[in-house]
């Protein structure tokens, strides 16, 4: 069934990550909003109506459940704001809002960040080469050392802003603690 081995790992990431200080999950791919409740399209989901989303794809929920036990960093990315790959095919059969772009707003506890590559409601590019403007520039800026976390994607927001010509807005939802920095390279 779709989405089972992406279950079965997020399951098997949130058991290592309540051992771990940081956890970290970067997803890049569909994604879509059906009805208020953001899903991850795995690449074996065949979505034929909209209420198969919860049996063959994985809710952002999940995802973040799966780092809630981190002691210190909780962090999604999610490079997956495109259109719906079934918007053409899919039936609805259930009388709930259902967007053909992005995801819808979200409001995570206190303690988690939650990356998107496009603010909610609008798509990210797919870009002309290898990867994403978002995973192209995120991949260049935590490399760079001394970017405190919260900055790094404020850096990032910025350079994909300027980069897609104004068309795409990464946005970061929730908030880490405040108490301590976070850095990917601390630097020398």
């Amino acid at each position: 069934m779709a989405g089972t081995n992406f279950s079965t790992a997020l399951h098997e990431f949130g058991l290592e990550a309540e051992k771990a200080d940081w956890a970290v999950v970067y997803y890049a791919g569909h994604g879509m909003e059906i009805g208020g409740v953001n899903y991850l399209i795995p690449v074996d989901a065949r979505l034929k109506t909209d209420s198969d989303a919860e049996t063959q794809a994985v809710a952002l929920e999940q995802v973040i459940a799966a780092v809630a036990g981190a002691r210190k960093l909780r962090l999604v990315m999610l490079d997956a704001c495109r259109d719906n790959p079934f918007e053409k095919t899919m039936q609805r059969t259930i009388s709930l809002k259902l967007f053909n772009r992005g995801f819808s707003n979200i409001e995570p506890e206190a303690g988690f960040m939650v990356v998107y590559a496009a603010k909610h409601g609008e798509t990210a590019l797919d870009g002309d080469s290898l990867n994403s403007p978002f995973a192209t520039i995120l991949a260049r800026v935590i490399r760079e050392p001394k970017v405190e976390v919260r900055k790094l994607f404020d850096i990032v927001r910025d350079d994909v802003w300027k980069a897609t010509n104004r068309t795409q807005q990464p946005f970061t939802y929730g908030s880490l603690p405040g108490r301590e920095d976070f850095y990917f390279v601390a630097g020398k």
